[in-house]
Order: C-alpha cells, then sequence, then structure tokens
C-alpha cells in the first residue's frame, strides 16, 4: 500500500510521536533534540498570540502506521494595503524519509490549495522546492543588498566625513528596547503593500523565540504607542560579532525614524552586552530605499530564497518582504 497522508491532528500524544521524526530528518546546522523541538511546536501554536488564525498545523504522511513525513505551517497575519489583518501561513519543517520522496509532492499541493483564501510565506533552502513554487505562480524575492555600518567612534568619524545627520524625533516620542512598553501601533500606513501585520503581542512573542536571539528598539511616544522598530540579532561575520537587522517596520511616510534607530544602535546596543561590536548589518530587496543616506561602508548583493503567495483577492498588491519571515528563527 501506499505512503497515505493525512492531516496533522496536534495533541501532546501527537506531538510526542512527531518530535523524534523531526529529530531525525533535521540534522546538521539548526538540529535540535527533542526537547528543543517540544519548545518550537509550544512556541508556535501554544504561545503565539495568533495562533487561531487558521486551524491547520499540517499534514502526516504515514507508510504502514509510521510516519515518514511532514509538512508544517505556522499561523499568523499579515495585513493588507489599508492595515486590515488577513491570515497568514508560513510553511515549516517539510521532512520526507528518503525511500518515500517520491510521495512527496501531494503534500505541497494540499498546502497550495490553502492559498485560495491565504498570505502564504515559505523562505525554503530546497532547490527542489523552490522550483516547486516558481512552477506554482509563487511571488520570488531572491535578490538582496547587504550593508554595513560601523560602529562607535569610528562609525561616527565616518558619518560626519560621509555628511549624515542622524535624524530628530519628533517631540515627545523617545527610543525604548523594551517591547512591553509599547501599548499599541499607530495605525497610519502610509505605504500601500502586504506586510506582517505588527502587534505589541507580535514583538513580545517573536522576542521570545526559542531558536535565535532577538532585540528589539522602537519609536513610541509618550502613551507607548509605536510608530517604528527594528528587530536584531547577533552575528558573526569572520569571527567578528555585530548586530543584524532582520526585521524593519514604520507607520511613518519617511524612514527618518528608522535611520534614528540606526544612528541610535551606532552607540548604544540593545542588549546589555554587544556594546564594542563594531558592525551593523543591514539588509534590502530590490526597489526599497530604506537605507538610502546612511553612511553605508560596505555593501554587497547577495541570494536567497524568499517566497510569498496571495491569495486572488489580493493579487497585484505590493509586497513588502523582511528577513524575518518564514520559520527560520522560530
Amino acid at each position: 500500500m501506499p505512503a497515505q497522508i493525512e492531516l496533522y491532528q496536534d495533541s501532546p500524544a501527537a506531538r510526542a510521536e512527531l518530535v523524534p521524526f523531526l529529530r531525525e530528518q533535521f540534522q546538521g546546522k539548526g538540529a535540535c533534540d527533542e526537547a528543543q523541538w517540544l519548545r518550537r511546536l509550544a512556541f508556535w501554536w501554544d504561545l503565539n498570540p495568533v495562533a487561531d488564525a487558521h486551524p491547520c498545523r499540517g499534514w502526516l504522511m504515514r507508510d504502514g502506521g509510521r510516519i515518514v513525513g511532514y509538512l508544517g505551517v505556522i499561523p499568523t497575519l499579515y495585513e493588507d494595503g489599508a492595515g486590515n489583518p488577513v491570515p497568514a501561513l508560513i510553511t515549516t519543517s517539510w521532512a520526507v524519509a528518503e525511500s518515500c520522496r517520491h510521495a512527496a509532492l501531494p503534500m505541497g499541493m494540499m498546502f497550495q490549495r490553502l492559498g485560495r483564501d491565504l498570505v502564504m510565506v515559505d523562505t525554503t533552502p530546497s532547490p527542489e522546492v523552490q522550483k516547486l513554487l516558481d512552477r506554482w505562480g509563487w511571488l520570488p524575492h531572491k535578490e538582496v543588498c547587504r550593508s554595513l555600518i560601523v560602529r562607535g567612534a569610528a562609525g561616527g568619524m565616518l558619518a560626519r566625513v560621509m555628511g549624515f545627520e542622524p535624524p530628530c524625533l519628533a517631540a515627545g516620542r523617545r527610543i525604548v528596547t523594551d517591547a512591553a512598553l509599547v501599548s499599541s501601533v499607530c495605525p497610519a500606513r502610509p505605504r500601500s503593500c502586504i506586510q506582517k501585520h505588527i502587534t505589541p503581542a507580535y514583538l513580545r512573542w517573536y522576542l521570545q523565540s526559542p531558536m535565535r536571539e532577538h532585540h528589539f528598539a522602537g519609536v513610541v511616544d509618550a502613551a507607548g504607542m509605536l510608530t517604528s522598530c527594528l528587530m536584531l540579532t547577533p552575528r558573526k561575520l569572520r569571527g567578528v560579532p555585530m548586530w543584524k537587522v532582520v526585521d524593519w517596520f514604520t507607520t511613518e511616510s519617511t524612514h527618518d525614524e528608522l535611520h534614528a534607530l540606526v544612528a541610535w544602535c551606532m552607540h548604544q546596543t540593545p542588549a546589555k552586552r554587544g556594546a564594542w561590536w563594531p558592525f551593523i548589518s543591514l539588509l534590502s530587496f530590490p526597489e526599497e530605499e530604506v537605507w538610502n543616506g546612511l553612511p553605508l561602508a560596505y555593501t554587497r548583493d547577495e541570494f536567497l530564497s524568499h517566497y510569498h503567495w496571495l491569495p486572488a483577492a489580493l493579487k497585484g498588491t505590493p509586497v513588502r518582504p523582511v528577513m524575518a519571515e518564514g520559520d527560520w528563527g522560530l
């Protein structure tokens, strides 16, 4: 009898059965033991403040009753061009035992069918899956520009030589590094695009990821209303630690507050460590000008795998991608 695919029905017993398969399939970089996998599943589905955005948790493939494949999803919220939240799913942990790889395609097709009504996100490193997404008409984002900014006294000197003046924040606004101080998010949406739906609960959830260290720097007013923010994570480049910006968000019509946040990070740190780290790493996708005007010391083009699927009602709406999409870091 060929391998059978079924909807994954989440429960403590189901997780206990699934986790050994995931541990066995995902080795090397990012490998997790069983306790780590259980923490990840709890983070995706129990602690996630928007877990009820969609009931699906993925699909199992069984052969003779034994799990031989899994394709998971993480519910989330994006927003349309007016800022209205829309349900979305992030693909995660698609693995099929080598003996059953020929039966993997139907799992992907089951996920694809959910795209009639949902925004979907996939950042797979698999060339085979990338070919499938290209064939199915997903929107690819594969080219990025990586830039470095020098921190500390050397960075300040370079900024002066390049004529960079940090923008001033509006009266009553300040920079905070504690997401608990964010009480609301400004409703303004000057750019009509599909993007992640940012809420105070989402920020606090993301900062607690069990897989990657995240730190926050945001601009709030006296009432705690957020207007712009950066999400950063420690990263090493040739052994040298730096702060990498993996997400950004603004409700302003200009990028001044984002530039003010980067300028703040040139001399301050979003954590209790890293004061001497020499660089900030920034990334921009084509046609974005978000970091233009900053004192960039180095830039290079890179390639990655970043895909979005938009339902028919949202087709044609521009998408604003960021690095902190997909399941990497979750």
